[in-house]
Formats: C-alpha cells, structure tokens, sequence
C-alpha cells in the first residue's frame, strides 16, 4: 500500500507530462514556463512557508545532512572509481559522476516524504518534513560546487568553462536556497508569518510539485536519448542503489532507525536531475549522455523506491 499510495501518484503526474508532451498540449515554450514558475516561484514558496513555520527541531536535521552529505561523498568517489576502471570516454566521465549523485530532491524527493509520511501523526509528521527540508541548503551548495567540478576537469571544450565567480554568484542567486535560509531565519528568530501572507503562501505553494513533475515528465519526452545505455545504466546503479545504501550504513551508525531512516533513505534513492542534462550541455560536457542518464535513472527509480518502502521499518 506504501507503493501504491506514495510512489504511484509521483510518477503519474510525471508520466502525465510526458503524455501532454508526447500529443502536443505541451511545447518547448510551455515546459519552459512550468519548469520556471516551479523554480523560482512556487517551489521557493513551498519551502519558505514549510520551513518558517516548522517546530524546533532536536537534532534531526544535522544527522540527516550528515547523512545524506555522507552517502553523497560515498557516491561521488564510487563513481570515480568505476569511471576510471571501465575507461570511460574523457568526455563523459564529468557527466557520469554528476549522474551517480546528484538527485533530484526537490521535486521528487520531498513530494514522495511528504507522501509516504501523509498516515503518520501530525506532530512526526510535521518533525520529519521539517528535518528534511532544513538539512536542504548545504546538500544544494555542495550539489552545484562537486558538479561543476567534475564537469570541468573532465570537459575538452575549454572555453565554455564557468567562472568560480559565476558558480558562487549562481549559488547565491539559487532560488531553493534563498527560500531555505529565508525560512531558517523565520524559523529561528520565531517572527512568525502574518495569516494572509503564510495562506498566500499555501495556495501558492499547493501548485509546486504538480507543475514541478509535469514539467520533469515535459521535459524528458523531449530529451533526445542517443545509446550509452550501459554507461547510463551504471550510473544510475551507483545513484539509485549505493547511494541509499551508503546512506543507511551512515545514518544507522549515528542513531538514525525506523521511520526517521526511511525518509532519508528516500532522499538518498531519488533519480538523477534533470538540471544535471542542462548543465552538463552548458559545461561542454556529453549531453547525450547525460540524457540518457536522466531518462535511464528516473525509470530505474521507479523500482529501487519501491523496494525502499517495502522494506519493514
């Protein structure tokens, strides 16, 4: 039932945008305007209100960033590792490691907690998603700095580097993480939100994971998906499997269990982005593969999540 009521209604939303796309009730130009209404709008809402009003925490939240920080780090190194051993193509190699571990946990992995966490008593539940969307910010900042990293040491077209300077000015301008200190600071000075700005921010913020996953399913019928298919698919191992594996070892050795280590589990098990397919085209790395990556991944997802919430906790 876990499945049924968690997983299925994710991927139908998403499955629903590649449908709209794939009969043309959806084009470049309108998947474009989801993608960044959802981006820089709604989702950053979502998050400022969630956050601005969530209870104090006890410590959840740093052992989940621990965790997912931890599996994150285990990722990247395996996916040097087995790059290296199978003699990738240089071209691809940047691609493949931002493949292992960069997931998509806003606009699949917080939908799917707040799911597989809608039975359980307000007060855990509340505790939980709260947990989640605070250790966000440094797994955001660490996701834009390790992947344009890889990318750039294993890119052949030197020019189209991205400044240092532009990589911090993007991390600073990043919409998700603007709206997640905003909220820390709400949060921890305990100002509060006025009634009519937080219900604002509720019809508002109802509309991001709706147009945020029909925007992804858009977005992936559209993607030109060219071979690799073994690469993509060793990747999407070391994203979809080692990462939450990593992230039970990581997260059992500092006392997280039961429900508590099934969310972050989740987070750990989300697909690769679909933002990594953009940035590494915009990096000069290889975007075939890259497409391939997200469409093999978010596929595969679909039967590691299932696994995870099957498993008893």
């Amino acid at each position: 039932m876990q499945i049924l009521n968690s997983l299925v209604p994710i991927f139908s939303v998403i499955l629903l945008g590649v449908i709209l796309r794939r009969r043309n009730f959806l084009n470049h130009e309108t998947t474009q305007a989801f993608n960044r209404f959802a981006y820089f709008v709604a989702l950053p809402v979502f998050l400022f209100y969630k956050i601005g009003t969530a209870p104090t925490g006890d410590g959840l939240a740093n052992r989940y960033m621990i965790t997912l920080l931890g599996a994150t780090l285990v990722t990247v190194c395996l996916s040097c590792v087995v790059i290296h051993a199978c003699k990738i193509d240089w071209n691809s190699r940047g691609t493949l490691i931002q493949a292992g571990f960069r997931g998509n946990l806003a606009f699949i992995g917080l939908p799917l907690v707040i799911f597989t966490t809608h039975d359980f008593p307000e007060a855990e539940q509340l505790k939980l998603e709260s947990a989640v969307l605070i250790a966000l910010p440094p797994v955001v900042i660490f996701y834009n700095i390790a992947s344009v990293t890889a990318l750039s040491i294993y890119s052949t077209s030197t020019e189209q580097l991205l400044s240092w300077r532009k990589v911090l000015f993007n991390i600073s301008t990043n919409p998700l993480l603007i709206a997640c200190l905003a909220g820390l600071v709400v949060q921890r000075t305990g100002l509060g939100i006025p009634t009519a700005f937080s219900r604002t921010c509720e019809v508002i913020g109802a509309s991001a994971f709706s147009i945020a996953l029909i925007g992804i399913g858009s977005q992936l019928a559209s993607i030109s998906v060219a071979g690799k298919w073994t690469e993509s698919l060793t990747s999407s191992v070391i994203k979809n499997v080692a990462c939450p594996i990593a992230g039970w070892i990581i997260g059992m050795s500092i006392g997280l269990s039961g429900t508590e280590l099934l969310v972050i589990l989740i987070m750990c098990a989300t697909p690769t982005a679909v933002s990594s397919f953009i940035l590494a085209d915009q990096i000069g790395g290889d975007a075939n593969q890259a497409a391939s990556t997200v469409v093999v991944g978010t596929a595969c997802s679909f039967a590691t999540l299932s696994v995870l919430l099957m498993l008893p906790f």
